[in-house]
């Protein structure tokens, strides 16, 4: 099994029309592995959602 740790960044950013600014919900990884067709065990673990750019 492969561990993967997410700290948040590009992939993760999701964009609110209204207020206009982006935030972070949820990792976008697993989506990511699954359409990428990865057929190792992967888990991914979220420590952090952190956008490097502030």
């Amino acid at each position: 099994m492969i561990q993967v740790f997410v700290t948040g960044g590009t992939f993760d950013k999701e964009y609110n029309y209204i207020a206009g600014k982006l935030y972070f919900k949820d990792t976008h990884l697993p989506e990511m592995f699954e359409r990428g067709r990865c057929g190792l065990v992967i888990d991914v673990k979220t420590l952090m959602m952190v956008d490097s750019l502030k």
